[in-house]
This record gives structure tokens, C-alpha cells and sequence, in this order.
């Protein structure tokens, strides 16, 4: 964060003295907005005002993004849900057996025979089977227990997933930080900085 903020202040005064006035006010902005995001933006006072501004002109027509040429700062992205386990398939809770349909990939989904460490059962009697023909269950995933669910292939609304082939499925679990800037650092490597936009 020290060497960004050096190598952001010199490059903004820099490009000041060349750029047109309203240019260098609007990368200024841009390199504001990519510090504060980039650290504790929500307990650092002086962040307030940039982010606010930034919280206000999302809502406005034809929001751009600002951004920091010195840094070569993308405009931010929204991922709103977190990678799945290793070995497990992001998929649609609509449509399970046919991922990738533009539907919300909102559970994690896995074959059975594929199952192993760290991922352990807990409990595989919690409860009756669903109308679906699934059934709850609790596993273990890196340390923690989750809730889960059971199911063999052709009881998810007649589709077909194989030959019988037995799927567990979980949710995705969401990000806290699910905006994300990526940037280059004072090395030139390309890095990339999470944060919310929810105000303290």
C-alpha cells in the first residue's frame, strides 16, 4: 500500500502539470478511488469523501468508472459469489444438469466417486428425501460443516445426468468483498485489490 501510494502521488503530479485540467481532476479521482479501495477504505476518514462521491455517480445515468492511468487501473467487477471447492462444478440450482445456460451459478456441485480429502461426511441421515428424490446431509469442507444435499442422476425433474450417477451439491458461498480493481503495482505487476461498497 506504502509503495502504491509513492508511486500514485508522484505519477498524479506528474501527468498534472501535462494533462488538461479537467483530465488531471478526473485521474486524480480515479487514483483516490483505486488507493482507498485498494486498503481499509471504510476506517480511513480521509477515503470518505472519494467513495462517496464514487457510491453517488454509480447511481447516476452513464456512470463511467474513474479510473488511474498511472497505475493502469481497470474499472471494477462484480463477482458476487466465491470459487468453489477444488473439484467442484459451479452450477445452476434451476438447471443442475445443464450448466452454462446463463442461469445463476449459485451451488456447487460434485460426483460422488469424485469425493475425497479433505471433504468428509458428518451426518447422512438428517432427514427424509425431498419430492426431488434428494436428501439433506451435512459434509465437512476445510474444517467446516455445511449443509448438503444428496442426489442421484434422473431425479432432478426427469433430466438425465448419467447413468445413475449420484451428485452432491452445496451452495456457493458469497463473497464479502465481492467488487474487485485490478491494477499494476510499483513492480509493474499486475495485481487485484476486493472491497465493498457498503458504508460504515
Amino acid at each position: 500500500m506504502t509503495i502504491l501510494k509513492f508511486l500514485l502521488g508522484g505519477a498524479v503530479a506528474i501527468a498534472g502539470a501535462a494533462a488538461l485540467p479537467s483530465q488531471s481532476k478526473a485521474s486524480e479521482w480515479g487514483c483516490q478511488v483505486l488507493l482507498c479501495l485498494s486498503g481499509d477504505w471504510q476506517g480511513t476518514s480521509s477515503c470518505h469523501p472519494p467513495i462517496y462521491k464514487l457510491i453517488a455517480a454509480m447511481k447516476a445515468p452513464g456512470f463511467n468508472w474513474p479510473t488511474c492511468p498511472q497505475a493502469n487501473s481497470s474499472a471494477a467487477r462484480f463477482e458476487k459469489y466465491e470459487d468453489c471447492p477444488s473439484g467442484w462444478q459451479a452450477v445452476g440450482s434451476s438447471e443442475s444438469d445443464r450448466p452454462g445456460l446463463g442461469q445463476e451459478r449459485n451451488i456447487c456441485r460434485i460426483a460422488a466417486d469424485r469425493l475425497s480429502l479433505p471433504v468428509v461426511f458428518k451426518n447422512n441421515a438428517l432427514g427424509g428425501h425431498h419430492g426431488d428424490g434428494s436428501r439433506p446431509i451435512q459434509i465437512e469442507i476445510d474444517g467446516k460443516v455445511v449443509a448438503a444435499t444428496i442426489q442421484t442422476a434422473g431425479n432432478d425433474r426427469g433430466h438425465s445426468l448419467g447413468n445413475g450417477s449420484t451428485y452432491y451439491t452445496i451452495p456457493r458461498p458469497m463473497r464479502g468483498k465481492p467488487w474487485f480493481i485490478e491494477y499494476d503495482d510499483a513492480n509493474g505487476v499486475r495485481q487485484k485489490s476486493w472491497f465493498t461498497l457498503n458504508v460504515p
